[in-house]
């Protein structure tokens, strides 16, 4: 369908990179331009021995494979995802491929609306007239902790658990999506990003970048920054934005976009698998002297009580005996 606006719909930039501390890329990403404008996809691969590399790749071609195939809407988003999620399940039961999973976070850009599902702890953000907003929750432990107010952003960037996810492509036979609508607006740039990129860049210091450079410099210069502060892990970014031209149209998912008035609203499709394991458990904290030696303390004390009794019966009874 022909745009009437000479104007592109979108421009559009993605690189994925090692870092400077990986020998092995397990970071994928793509994207593809469409008349109403695009589908962008970024995963991080996890398993280790070439597993983690399989299973972001499998993420990125299946999802944009089935977003191929249906028309734009929240139902085909998730099912993008869990078609993706089994053929990763189904790799990762190979003995070589035991533990294979991959987090993926994708942009379906149906215009004037965008779709994001989400699963696991790479990242998508919005920048608006000179705001950024993170679009996105991080399926991690410490994010867990950190929106219970058990620990502060500072706590959680340098936690040892930093690194647990708990929720992720393959891990599991079903998986949980996130799912997010918003109505674009001219201008709006999107940012999608795994956490190589967000554990050594603050928010600030992306947003600067992508004020001040389109999607084809701001993705590089994203990359040479993350690894100029250590690149200690594997880099992915895509850059979506969105010109001043967007075409209108009308789809039965808007309703609850539309009602939000331009922003970010959490779309709930009531298909939710019940009980959904999560890829790791919260681990056991230390126990106290009390947790762990009242059983013994009260076995003593039980003891104790029961030798006083029989001992106030029988014993009592021979030295007043004849």
């Amino acid at each position: 369908m022909a745009r009437p606006e000479s104007a592109p719909v979108v421009l559009a930039a993605a690189q994925t990179d090692p870092g400077r501390k990986r020998d092995l890329n397990e970071d994928a990403v793509l994207y593809e331009l469409t008349p109403y404008g695009g589908v962008f996809v970024v995963a991080d691969g996890m398993g280790g021995h070439r597993t983690g590399e399989v299973a972001s790749r499998l993420a990125v071609d299946h999802i944009a494979v089935n977003l191929r195939q249906d028309l734009p809407s929240p139902q085909n988003l998730v099912k993008a995802f869990e078609a993706a999620n089994r053929e990763i399940y189904s790799a990762g039961q190979a003995p070589e491929s035991r533990g294979m999973g991959t987090t993926a976070t994708a942009l379906w850009l149906d215009l004037p609306y965008a779709l994001l599902g989400h699963v696991g702890d790479s990242r998508a953000y919005l920048y608006r007239k000179g705001e950024m907003v993170q679009l996105t929750n991080d399926h991690s432990w410490v994010a867990e902790r950190v929106r219970q107010g058990v620990l502060t952003e500072a706590e959680a960037r340098n936690h040892r658990w930093r690194n647990v996810i708990t929720n992720a492509l393959g891990s599991f036979p079903q998986v949980r999506v996130d799912l997010i609508g918003l109505k674009v607006e001219p201008g709006d740039l999107f940012l999608l990003c795994s956490d190589g990129l967000t554990s050594v860049l603050d928010d600030p210091v992306i947003a600067e970048v992508l004020r001040n450079y389109p999607p084809e410099q701001a993705v590089p210069r994203l990359i040479a920054l993350a690894n100029e502060w250590g690149g200690p892990d594997n880099i992915s970014v895509v850059v979506a934005a969105v010109g001043p031209h967007i075409p209108q149209q009308q789809r039965p998912y808007a309703l609850a976009v539309e009602a939000a008035k331009g922003g970010p609203v959490s779309l709930q499709l009531g298909q939710e698998p019940e009980g959904v394991t999560t890829q790791v458990i919260e681990p056991e904290r230390p126990r106290g002297f009390w947790q762990r030696w009242s059983t013994w303390l009260l076995l003593l004390l039980w003891g104790g009580l029961l030798a006083y009794v029989l001992y106030s019966q029988f014993g009592s009874g021979r030295l007043s005996a004849p």
